[in-house]
């Protein structure tokens, strides 16, 4: 038997090597021989183009699917396609590609043997990325249900750990593209529901809100301080004694109108966040979503104020009231780009909203992935 034909322990050729290592060049000599046998599959069942499409290696996927077009029909132990090993373990960039192969078409809704789609296995092993690319494509049907009676969704809402970003990335993802849960699967209704709306732990709950109500309570001390601070000072003669210095400033007026627009928003903020210590669960969700936007209103007023205050007090000096307007646009987008994301994405189904939201989306998948996922993409 030649080296090109051997398998090692785990019964991986050099052929399965060469995939997973993404060695084209490897790949491609191997494949030149003529006595290669490309479709010798590992002891986990895995061919050479399944262990490409695993280690996202899509080129090596391209490769094996030109020179042997009934790669196609490859499945693996599970009943596995290259789809589904794609979207099990987060290759996006193979399920972009699979997505956009007419020949694959058939891979979209297949099922392997437990009855999963590649939706329910991107969605059970948290992929949000992946299940974001499967439901902007209107072939996939995401209601399908696998052999325990579970559509995607359903998949969501079982999982042992429910509360982690990722998983509500993932359940983001498919309520927009109109995911229901199934009405027979076997994981039962009422656990499922239970499960779900009672995830938040209240104790995370509490310290959320704590924190969102002290954050707004120092916005309002501060705010209330640079009201009887003015930039500039107060007139010490008549006629107008006691009066704003800088009174008939334009950056004072916006000094004034942003300093009060963040007091009271900051107030309001803090008012519905007591009203989230009642202990009521679904209360303190209607608190915080209510409490949110006014408490980011007053973060953005505060900024804007201070900037034109300190504008005010240097705009003798051209250049430096320049650099402080110049910062401080800087700084505020910096503070609303996070902000905006809190917000978004949309779990509306409307097409507009699904368009809006899903480049935050994106934003927010690279944000929850751990450092060394981040080095591999």
């Amino acid at each position: 038997m030649k080296l090109v034909q051997q398998k090692d322990k785990d019964g991986r050729t050099p052929l399965h090597c060469a995939a997973s290592i993404g060695y084209l060049e490897g790949v491609q000599i191997l494949l030149d021989q003529s006595n290669l046998d490309p479709y010798q599959t590992a002891s986990d069942g895995f061919c050479p183009i399944h262990v490409a499409s695993m280690r996202g290696n899509v080129d090596i996927v391209k490769k094996l699917l030109q020179v042997s077009s009934d790669s196609i029909e490859l499945l693996s132990k599970r009943g596995e396609n290259i789809l589904h090993v794609a979207a099990k373990y987060g290759k996006d960039n193979v399920v972009n590609f699979v997505l956009k192969e007419e020949r694959l078409e058939n891979f979209i809704n297949e099922k392997d043997n437990g009855g999963n789609t590649p939706l329910h296995l991107a969605t059970m092993h948290r992929h949000p990325k992946v299940v974001s690319s499967l439901t902007w494509d209107k072939r996939v049907d995401v209601n399908l249900v696998n052999d325990r009676g579970q559509t995607a969704l359903d998949a969501v809402l079982s999982v042992k750990h429910p509360t982690t970003f990722d998983q509500a990335l993932i359940w983001t993802a498919l309520k927009s593209a109109g995911a229901r849960p199934a009405g027979n699967s076997k994981f039962p209704p009422n656990r499922r529901c239970k499960q779900y709306s009672e995830s938040p732990k209240m104790d995370k709950y509490k310290d959320r809100v704590n924190t969102l109500l002290l954050v707004s309570t120092l916005v309002a001390t501060v705010t209330f301080a640079a009201g009887f601070t003015m930039p500039g000072g107060y007139n010490s003669s008549d006629p107008n004694v006691g009066m704003a210095a800088l009174l008939m400033r334009n950056m004072f007026h916006m000094f004034v109108i942003c300093n009060t627009t963040a007091m009271y928003t900051s107030i309001l903020a803090a008012i519905i966040l007591i009203w989230a210590q009642l202990g009521d669960l679904n209360l303190m969700d209607t608190a915080l979503r209510f409490a949110l936007p006014f408490l980011g209103l007053a973060l953005t007023a505060m900024s804007l104020g201070f900037m034109a205050g300190v504008y005010l007090v240097v705009s003798n000096l051209h250049w430096l009231a320049i650099v402080v307007v110049i910062i401080g646009i800087i700084c505020l987008v910096g503070l609303l780009v996070p902000f905006f994301l809190l917000f978004l994405p949309s779990k509306s189904t409307n097409r507009i909203l699904r368009h809006i939201s899903y480049y935050p989306f994106l934003i927010l998948v690279w944000a929850s992935k751990s450092p060394e996922m981040k080095r591999e993409d």
